[in-house]
């Protein structure tokens, strides 16, 4: 089997039809820990991270060093860069009996098939679970959905915006006097995204022992209920609904995000008492040890308002990098606030291989995160840029299928592949 040397799952191969970011967060690390990942994508039908295929390029994108003079809007959006590492990209018109034909020929070269498209859609193209296992019985099939392949909330539309609340996140996320709160971050999306690299693996192990593929249903609600289970499990055993608590912690104080001097912000916290003396000390304020407020930690959380405006009040004299270096070295849990640039650069991230230098042929080079796992014996790695659109349908079919240069002009004629928009 062709396709990459490296990692732990080197020998599997995906045949792909995920898109934004759960399926194809999924697939990613899937591919970067070794196995040949092919993303089938719409011909004409972009996927909505890669934008518009009329989306202007910011500036900052063509200027990006190494970018190319020939950029294409739908191949150096940063949203699908970041996501589809080491993966293979063709292009197929799902809705032409083509497209759809060519798909089932590769399936029997697939391991695993993941898709996070709305329940519906696979049904409506004839590549369902029922379908692929009639032509490969083996096969592996992972659908991420909003709300799971069943029940009354099927073919309800979502987003990591609209899981959030409806998964329980969102109540848990703001300050006890204000409103709910999303994360900002689409949340559920990397929630199922590793649930469903989680499930593929296991399944790719239950057939090992077994030789039985089987199919995978994940609801993005469900898998992000899953992270905050113990909010749940809190109010069904003892009536608490749980309050929004801001940067606080539910049993411990301090434990929260400080403005420092040089306009930068640190996050703080003192989990037991020696953490708390350490932390007196370093600030100077012996007294608060002997402050009937925040002498031990039952009473500064019971005070904790006026903590916070005491050690906001110290910490925003401080310089941040500073003061959290000396609170680490005494032992108390500290770290700076990093904005975006200063991850991207921080050595200690590069120093380990987790932030690596991606060279893109239209996009330029740029930091990206790596594979977040490390093996001693198997390594992973980031091999390739996340592919322009349709890079590989020539070399894929031709590899797999045999398809050989009239035929796939015949199907670049006929729209049933090619890259860019349709005609």
């Amino acid at each position: 089997m062709t396709g990459p040397r490296f990692g732990p799952l080197h020998g599997y191969r995906g045949i792909v039809l995920t898109q934004a970011w759960a399926g194809s967060y999924a697939t990613q690390i899937l591919g970067m820990l070794g196995a040949e990942i092919i993303q089938v994508e719409f011909h004409g039908r972009p996927d909505s991270w890669r934008g518009a295929y009329d989306r202007p390029i910011p500036d900052t994108v063509r200027d990006a060093p190494g970018a190319s003079a020939n950029q294409h809007t739908w191949n150096v959006n940063p949203n699908y860069n970041s996501v589809n590492l080491n993966k293979q990209c063709i292009t197929l018109n799902l809705t032409h009996p083509d497209g759809v034909e060519i798909f089932k020929r590769l399936v029997p070269l697939a391991d695993f098939v993941v898709e996070n498209f709305a329940p519906r859609v696979i049904g409506n193209l004839g590549i369902d679970y029922d379908a692929l296992r009639q032509i490969k019985p083996d096969i592996i099939l992972c659908s991420l959905s909003a709300f799971g392949n069943n029940g009354p909330w099927r073919d309800v539309p979502g987003i990591g915006g609209t899981i959030e609340p409806i998964s329980g996140m969102s109540a848990l996320l703001g300050y006890e006097d204000g409103p709910p709160l999303n994360s900002g971050q689409m949340y559920p999306d990397a929630a199922a995204g590793l649930n469903g690299f989680a499930g593929i693996v296991t399944a790719l192990m239950h057939r090992e022992m077994t030789g039985e593929g089987q199919y995978i249903d994940l609801s993005m609600q469900e898998a992000s209920l899953a992270f905050i289970g113990d909010a749940m499990l809190e109010e069904r055993m003892t009536g608490n609904v749980r309050v929004r608590l801001g940067n606080r912690h539910m049993t411990f104080a301090p434990h929260g995000i400080y403005a420092a001097a040089d306009g930068n912000w640190l996050a703080l916290a003192a989990e037991t008492e020696a953490q708390w003396a350490a932390l007196s000390g370093i600030a100077g304020h012996e007294e608060w040890l002997r402050d009937a407020r925040f002498g031990v930690n039952e009473a500064r959380k019971a005070n904790e308002d006026a903590l916070d405006v005491e050690i906001g009040a110290w910490v925003a004299g401080e310089e941040r990098d500073s003061l959290a270096e000396q609170l680490s070295q005494a032992g108390v849990m500290a770290a700076a606030v990093l904005d975006a640039h200063e991850v991207a650069a921080d050595k200690a991230l590069r120093d380990r291989g987790f932030i690596v230098e991606v060279e893109h042929p239209e996009a330029g080079v740029h930091p990206q995160s790596g594979v977040p796992v490390r093996f001693s014996d198997t390594r992973a790695k980031v091999e390739r840029h996340a592919p322009l659109q349709g890079q590989h349908t020539q070399e894929v079919l031709e590899r797999f299928l045999g398809v050989e240069e009239v035929e796939y002009q015949d199907l670049l004629k006929r729209g049933v592949t090619g890259a860019g928009p349709s005609n």
